[in-house]
């Protein structure tokens, strides 16, 4: 994955949500898009929205080694990183309507909790055998109430999730050259 993989991750789970809520019956009137902060206002209607709102270093594999391409290519390392994102929900007619959407938004969530293979967007380059983790993350109220406080509006209808482990560009990792010799010198001891 190149350095666009926190956008790959974010447009792979909007392709997700787009994708499987036409197959479960369409988008009733609602459009799924990645959203930035600045997006946020309370003018806007009928959307599902995937809004970044912070990155972190994954702390459980911060580098991670990545396998040779060929046999005596040198080894590889990447940063790893959880993305955190708000999945926001506007509705125009009814606080039903946003529910019912917010619902089958999560069960999809749920249902691929792993993107792998065909699942991440085809308009991005993966390294081989990489699968993202989507999970609901938990976030206490004012936590979340500060997070909405930088946004136009009132808080709108929203879950986060947390996706782990995105990739850096992966680098060689340069390893120290072996010890061959080693010189001890010694002083010897001043009486006293």
């Amino acid at each position: 994955m190149g350095p666009v993989s926190i956008a790959g991750a974010t447009d792979s789970l909007v392709q997700l949500l787009r994708t499987r809520l036409l197959e479960g019956g369409g988008l009733d009137g609602f459009d799924v898009q990645a959203m930035m902060a600045r997006d946020v206002r309370p003018t806007l209607q009928d959307r599902v929205g995937i809004m970044l709102y912070r990155v972190g270093v994954d702390r459980t594999r911060r580098h991670l080694e990545l396998p040779r391409p060929a046999p005596t290519s040198p080894s590889r390392i990447a940063l790893g990183l959880e993305l955190h994102y708000l999945l926001i929900v506007w509705g125009r007619t009814s606080a039903e309507g946003e529910q019912v959407m917010l619902g089958r938004c999560m069960a999809i969530l749920d249902r691929f909790a792993v993107l792998a293979g065909p699942l991440l967007s085809p308009a991005y380059t993966w390294e081989p055998g990489l699968a993202l983790q989507v999970s609901p993350e938990p976030l206490e109220n004012e936590d979340f109430l500060r997070l909405w406080d930088g946004f136009e509006g009132p808080p709108l209808l929203s879950m986060p999730y947390l996706v782990r482990t995105v990739r850096l560009t992966p680098v060689e990792r340069t390893d120290a050259p072996m010890v061959e010799t080693r010189t001890l010198i010694g002083v010897p001891a001043v009486p006293e």
